[in-house]
């Protein structure tokens, strides 16, 4: 025989460190197997050239066609044997018992794996009607088991639908990769292509665009799958699935991310893959999400256009802070206790009011009202409270529910409907709103300082009065005031009232204010100590930076990405900006209003430049918040 037939132990993968039989054990290992296998029973499910496969219940057979196999035939039969006892035993493949003979012929006996090909399952799972879900989960399933291999230092070589059984096994598909002849060990270095074949693999899956091309005129299609993996020639294969390569309409963008950076894995900006793990976790992301963006298929006109747009209110994260806010909800608003206090700190820009917009859907659920005011620095501060007042009763004016006319009748009865009302001049759509008027559009009055020291008691009687009847248990309250770190001692003077009034239920107060500005001598901090004095909780709830992750959902969800494409970026955005919201919408938006972040029509997905991104300066606000947080420490 030729010796340039032969495959070494190096080429088959083994190592020189590795121990196989050599040439002449593996001949005798035939030679000296038990007695042939009764020939009765088994069926032939395929002829190949030079091989066959046979199936007896749950064994299958396959057998080299030659009494006198060559040496190159007897390691490949050896190498699928030692492959398969490689790998760890849950990893799904091709379960080989034993090198054997079969009617005199070597033959690889091995465990039958039920289920059926990829090849075959493909055209029914993509008949009339597509479900979604099914094609992800069984991508899932050969992404596990691609990871699998590779966590066993295994690469796989011939990975196409051929060899590849789709089984369910508790509600789940599982996937087998079945011929272990090409499969090579510690070739880290061929791992680029087994991703690249996953990729061809899932634009089958998910664009079905090769799969009925290829079957046509083979007369094949009826075949038990184990035969199949001996039907052609594995680079025949991938070459005509290479020159039909395109990326479909219709598809998901998240899925066309997924698998462009699969295929194209050469891109400058290097958003691609290198572990099929990460590919199998970004398909559990989508299959356990229900947040529609994953499944968006179309893409708008500014995407067209290559422009990014970050919807207002993003919220990531802060699962801590939103839970204590919503226990102080349910205590206060719903069960009606004693009024409490929340009070919210943070840097500028971390989202402490998009965390109070949390509570605003369970308060709406319970046809619960919520009263805002924002103090201003360059504003007169006294006259928040009545402005937010009158913006509330302004948006009201229109309302003629059952539960609004029986608020009405309430603050009647509470604070009267005279013309002296000492209400009515700094709350002018109070006045209309009883008298069914138009809202008032006149400058409001501040509130009386203590110059008129009577007058004011009055005003703060007259307010807490006015809140008692807007709250009950019918619409409970929320008075949400932000930036209270401006806030004049008149109206802090008024929260606490409300707060420590005995007739006041189902009311929370919530207040914000920006941690850096607010020292041990403000105003503030004293107010609230007197508060607490007073027996009033007052919980305060810290807001940070977001943690990387979060910064890395925000970007996956913002451009229909996966989680790890997305994270190289995220990583360096989270850096930049110290993880405060604010900056992080910012930094996204000037990346791409200088061309770094940008959406690829011909991939259809959202591509980055990270080399000129890392290169891009920290704003200023950035370096002062982490000095200030260093100092905290």
């Amino acid at each position: 025989m030729d010796d340039s037939r032969l495959l070494s132990l190096d080429s088959l993968g083994l190592g020189g460190a590795l121990t196989t039989p050599s040439l002449s054990d593996t001949s005798s290992a035939f030679i000296t197997s038990p007695d042939p296998v009764d020939v009765s029973s088994p069926h032939l499910v395929h002829q190949g050239n030079g091989t066959a496969i046979y199936r007896l219940n749950n064994t299958g057979f396959k057998v080299i066609l030659n009494a006198n196999p060559s040496e190159e035939q007897i390691h490949k039969i050896l190498h699928e044997q030692y492959i398969s006892n490689f790998l760890p035993w849950s990893c799904c493949k091709r379960q080989v018992i034993d090198a054997t003979r079969f009617n005199s012929w070597p033959a690889l006996k091995f465990k039958w794996a039920s289920g059926t090909t990829l090849k075959e399952w493909l055209p029914k799972a993509r008949g009339a009607h597509v479900d979604l879900n099914l094609l992800v989960r069984a991508a899932m399933a050969v992404s596990k088991t691609l990871s699998d291999f590779h966590d066993g230092s295994v690469v796989y070589p011939c990975l196409v639908p051929e060899n590849i059984i789709l089984a369910m096994f508790e509600g789940e598909y599982i996937a087998t990769f079945i011929d272990l002849s090409s499969a090579l060990i510690d070739r880290s270095d061929l791992k680029e292509a087994d991703l690249k074949n996953l990729g061809l693999i899932f634009n089958q899956i998910f664009q079905g665009e090769y799969g009925a091309k290829e079957q046509g005129g083979e007369g094949k299609e009826n075949m038990e799958h184990h035969g199949q993996e001996e039907s052609k020639d594995v680079d025949d294969h991938r070459r005509k699935r290479g020159k039909q390569h395109t990326l479909g309409e219709g598809l998901p963008l998240y899925l066309c991310s997924l698998i462009s950076a699969l295929l194209d894995n050469s891109t400058s900006s290097k958003v691609s893959y290198d572990s099929a793990k990460d590919v199998f976790l970004d398909l559990k992301t989508m299959a356990e999400s229900a947040n529609g963006c994953l499944r968006k298929c179309e893409f708008d006109e500014s995407t067209a256009r290559s422009r990014l747009r970050l919807r207002e209110g993003m919220f990531y994260g802060r699962q801590v802070q939103t839970s204590m806010l919503l226990n102080l909800f349910q205590s206060s608003v719903v069960l009606g206790n004693q009024p409490l206090m929340a009070m919210i700190s943070g840097y500028p820009g971390t989202g402490k009011s998009t965390l109070v917009n949390q509570i605003k859907k369970p308060l709406a659920d319970l046809n619960g009202c919520l009263i805002e005011g924002k103090f201003d620095k360059h504003a007169r501060p006294d006259a928040v409270l009545a402005s937010a007042l009158n913006s509330f009763f302004g948006n009201i004016i229109d309302s003629d529910t059952g539960i609004m006319v029986s608020m009405k009748w309430r603050i009647h009865d509470a604070i009267g409907s005279g013309s002296n009302n000492v209400l009515f001049e700094i709350i002018p759509n109070l006045q209309k709103w009883l008298g069914d008027g138009t809202a008032a559009t006149e400058n409001l009055s501040p509130i009386p300082s203590a110059k008129g020291i009577g007058l004011s008691h009055r005003l703060n009687f007259m307010f807490c009065k006015l809140i008692g009847a807007i709250a009950c248990k019918a619409h409970p309250l929320i008075l949400f005031m932000d930036d209270l770190q401006w806030a004049d001692e008149t109206t802090l003077d008024i929260i606490r009232m409300m707060l420590t009034d005995p007739d006041i239920h189902h009311f929370l107060v919530v207040g914000c204010y920006r941690d850096n500005e607010v020292k041990i001598s403000h105003p503030l901090t004293a107010k609230l100590k007197t508060i607490e004095e007073q027996g009033i909780s007052v919980t305060n709830i810290k807001i940070g930076p977001i943690e990387k992750e979060c910064v890395n959902t925000l970007l996956s969800e913002a451009l229909c990405m996966p989680p790890s494409l997305c994270r190289p970026l995220s990583n360096v955005v989270h850096s930049k900006t110290g993880g405060i919201m604010l900056f992080v919408l910012r930094f996204l938006a000037s990346l791409n209003d200088d061309g770094d972040l940008w959406f690829s029509m011909s991939s259809r997905r959202w591509m980055y430049n990270l080399e000129e991104i890392k290169q891009k300066e920290i704003h200023g606000d950035v370096v002062s918040h982490m000095t200030e947080h260093m100092k905290s420490l």
